[in-house]
């Protein structure tokens, strides 16, 4: 047996451990891709109901944020409006009823 017949053997030894080394990762790959294919398929109508679910809940929490911020805006714009009428009715501007006052309880004079 010459050098060549173990040089030739050894190449080819050398070219069946690389073929083995790459087919293992590349079969876990292949497994795991087909596992996680099964998995969607399990669960994608599972999540498209949560996702519809949770659509619903956000467009009624929208709609109740809603009719509670129109409530206080009202509430406060009637009262704004009887603050107002009330102003009108002793003839003082806003302003001057919320000026400081002494500790006699009358306005401070220029």
């Amino acid at each position: 047996m010459t050098l060549e017949f173990w040089r030739n053997l050894s190449v080819v030894w050398i070219a069946i451990h690389l073929v083995l080394l790459c087919l293992v990762p590349l079969a876990v790959a292949f497994l795991a891709v087909r596992t996680m294919n099964w998995i969607l398929g399990r669960t994608s109508d599972g999540l498209q109901r949560l996702q519809d679910a949770s659509g619903q809940a956000r467009a009624r929490t929208e709609e109740a944020a809603a009719q509670v911020t129109s409530a206080v805006i009202e509430g406060q714009s009637k009262v704004e409006r009887v603050r107002a009428t009330f102003m009108q009715l002793l003839r003082r501007s806003p302003s001057e009823s919320f000026s400081p006052q002494d500790e006699n309880g009358s306005p401070p004079r220029p």
